[in-house]
């Protein structure tokens, strides 16, 4: 199983910067990964004390509010990563991720995160600086 899991790490840019044997130490901590069923919520609006980051490796979910729950603001498919402003400033949730069919996702729990070794907590919150500071250069370069 964890030969099919790294297949899936490898695929995944957020993973990129991690060794072979950062993948297998993140592998050996099962309750790091889960499954979703069709229609079954990842993330809940307002949720408090519910702060997972999430990188979806496999099927797709989509993004809604509750204020209109119909409309759909964006959809979530292998490799994106998402929870990580409640994961790394402890804010309830601001809208719901629900999984459109089955649904396969490397979670870290805000509290679980301290569970691996120190490097690999430091890697993990670099690659999110990473994203977060590309995601401010994208929305800047929109405004000009």
């Amino acid at each position: 199983m964890n030969n099919d899991l790294i297949v899936f790490l490898n695929k995944i840019p957020f993973f990129k910067a991690f060794t072979d044997a950062e993948k297998k130490r993140l592998l050996e901590m099962p309750h790091f990964f889960s499954k979703y069923a069709a229609g079954e919520h990842l993330i809940r609006e307002n949720r408090k004390e519910d702060y997972a980051l999430f990188v979806m490796l496999k099927g797709s979910a989509r993004v809604t509010k509750n204020a209109n729950p119909d409309v759909v603001l964006d959809q979530m498919v292998p490799g994106c990563v998402f929870g990580e402003i409640s994961f790394l400033i402890q804010k309830p949730r601001t809208t719901n991720v629900i999984a459109n069919e089955e649904v396969f996702c490397f979670i870290v729990k805000n509290n679980d995160v301290d569970e691996l070794p120190l490097h690999l907590q430091i890697k993990i919150k670099d690659c999110l600086i990473e994203l977060l500071v590309k995601r401010l250069d994208r929305v800047n370069n929109l405004a000009l």
